[in-house]
């Protein structure tokens, strides 16, 4: 496994951001990334999902748009804030990318918890792909996120 620190620590936001429901699709303060990035810079959500006393930035250098599934990139913007938020997280903004497209393409015909979950599930593959998991390590991981 590459970078076992980074993965665990990864898992462990997504997971508290799944089960404290602060985890929301086409959110880019709440969606997977915006969750990594918080947790990592130490910034707080206010009552509608939003950074307290941050710009969201690292959105102006990819995002994936809401109705159509396609992710926009500008790796041009790639610097200021958007590149200490991304930088903040141990990933590139290419893994970033990954990550988040991933999490927005869960189906969107289902409840959104399960929508949720789904692309969770999507994640986990996503991280299992750049951090070189096995199957039993990711199968454990995904096992993390079945609500009791």
């Amino acid at each position: 496994m590459k970078n076992k620190e980074l993965f665990d620590r990864t898992v462990k936001i997504l997971v508290n951001a799944y089960l404290n429901n602060t985890l929301v699709h086409n959110n880019c303060g709440a969606c997977a990334v915006g969750n990594i990035i918080a947790a990592n810079m130490q910034i707080k959500y206010d009552s509608y999902l939003k950074w307290i006393g941050r710009q969201l930035a690292w959105s102006t250098v990819f995002v994936t748009m809401p109705f159509k599934s396609e992710q926009v990139q500008r790796p041009w913007a790639y610097n200021g804030s958007a590149k200490e938020q991304i930088d903040a997280t141990g990933y590139s903004w290419q893994e970033l990318a990954l990550i988040e497209a991933a999490f927005e393409s869960a189906p969107k015909n289902t409840t959104p918890d399960e929508r949720m979950f789904n692309g969770l599930m999507a994640v986990v593959d996503v991280l299992g792909q750049i951090h070189d998991l096995n199957e039993e390590t990711k199968q454990a991981t995904k096992e993390l996120f079945l609500k009791a």
